[in-house]
């Protein structure tokens, strides 16, 4: 039995494994994310005052200070589908699993999506690729606890699957009109179940008007963008800005607030989950070295994160920080280290080796620098900032929208589930402890 064979056999046996584990997750009440137990009763609560009002009324209430009749940061959308499509939200038990089945829909699409994409890859390794979402602690904790963000998966990854069909079809004006419909209607809904995810209709609009496409195919999307848009400004004149007025009040989105010091909890986030993927480049990672630090221009980038060091250094207070969010990097300085100066010390060095690793990572691709800017900028804007934001939508994007030339493989993929096995595992460990 060669080594391919034996590749084959054990991708398998991890695929089965992480699904086996999603199912056992849910059993046994997993909260690998640390916030499935204080988020849920929310999302009840929520969900009974869609369910107990008519939709506008529900509507009206989001503007409410009051946390005993809503309670989110979101757009209301989920609780409008759980009202008209879900028929399991009388029971908490039932809908708790309606949810946790919807969710088995990311997976899916995300391999349906690789398939696209890489179309001559074996089914086996694009399955083994599609099942790295099942290790993630933020999708398993928002499918168990009936949480709003898979939601938001789930339509990203139609989004693209749709964008790509629209793009690749060959002249064929009804198909062109329907998946075009469906592209437009799909990536607005990304920004109804999460306003983070606004990037996904800018990615998908440019892409349209930048197409070969007809023309009047360009300005039906322009104007169903606009139609699909006008809800949502329904929304901000209600809220008087993009999220309920409670939470963002409590927040600071809106108020002025800006937090420059997320910029560098966000390297370290993002890097995290691009530093595997450099094993999918073409070059292999001492490869990659050598060239980035043989190009002048990159030394120019890499002053940059100087520039920002100078701003913690002297117009950021540290010890002023609070502990909630920002991601691993901050969790393990404080389990490390007892002293704030090592901490710091820990903390900054994680930030100037991230930048690095997404400098890398990036190269020349303007595309995927604009898209990473926008969850940089977006990092700047909200309080607090939890790694939740980043996971697992990096790694989707990275294998859908992100201008990527990846060359996958069994060993790759397997080094890849090996590392987020590891991310799940101190999740568990870290929360359980924390918690109990």
């Amino acid at each position: 039995m060669g080594i391919r064979s034996y590749y084959k056999y054990f991708s398998f046996f991890l695929i089965i494994l992480s699904i086996s584990s999603y199912f056992v997750g849910f059993i046994y009440g997993e909260n690998s994310a640390g916030g499935g137990l204080a988020d849920y009763p929310n999302v009840w609560l929520n969900l009974q005052t869609f369910l107990n009002n008519s939709i506008i009324d529900g509507v009206h209430l989001t503007t409410t200070y009051d946390t005993e009749i809503y309670h989110s940061s979101r757009t209301p959308l989920v609780y409008i589908f759980h009202k008209l499509f879900n028929p399991f939200v009388e029971n908490e038990i039932l809908f708790k699993r309606s949810v946790f089945f919807i969710s088995l829909w990311v997976p899916i699409l995300f391999y349906i999506c690789l398939k696209q994409k890489f179309r001559k890859e074996e089914n086996l390794l694009l399955l083994l690729i599609s099942a790295t979402i099942f290790l993630s602690p933020y999708f398993r904790t928002s499918s168990y606890w009936a949480l709003e963000e898979n939601f938001g998966l789930i339509t990203l990854l139609l989004s693209f699957l749709f964008l790509n069909k629209f793009l690749t079809n060959a002249n064929n004006i009804s198909k062109d009109y329907y998946q075009l419909f469906l592209t437009v209607f799909f990536s607005s809904t990304c920004l109804y179940f999460d306003q983070k995810l606004a990037i996904i209709p800018l990615i998908c609009f440019v892409r349209i008007i930048f197409s070969d496409k007809p023309l009047k195919l360009k300005f039906f999307s322009f104007f169903a963008y606009f139609i699909f848009s006008l809800p949502f400004i329904y929304l901000i004149s209600i809220w008087g800005g993009i999220m309920p007025p409670r939470d963002a009040e409590a927040r600071g989105v809106g108020y002025h607030h800006l937090f420059f010091y997320h910029l560098g909890y966000a390297l370290t986030i993002v890097a995290f989950y691009l530093l595997p993927l450099l094993l999918f480049k073409s070059e292999n990672l001492l490869k990659l070295w050598k060239n980035f630090f043989s190009q002048r221009k990159n030394y120019y980038l890499i002053s940059i994160f100087f520039i920002y060091l100078i701003y913690l250094l002297f117009f950021h207070d540290y010890g002023e920080e609070r502990l909630l969010g920002k991601g691993f990097v901050h969790k393990t300085a404080i389990l490390l280290f007892e002293e704030i100066f090592f901490q710091k010390v820990f903390i900054y060095f994680s930030f100037f080796f991230s930048w690095i690793i997404i400098l890398i990572y990036l190269s020349d691709s303007l595309k995927n620098k604009l898209i990473l800017s926008y969850f940089f900028l977006f990092s700047i804007f909200v309080f607090p900032l939890m790694q939740e934001y980043f996971d697992p939508i990096i790694i989707l994007m990275a294998f859908t929208f992100f201008d990527s030339k990846f060359f996958i493989n069994y060993k790759r993929s397997i080094l890849l589930y090996f590392y987020l096995s590891i991310l799940l595992v101190f999740s568990n460990i870290y929360y359980y402890n924390l918690i109990n």
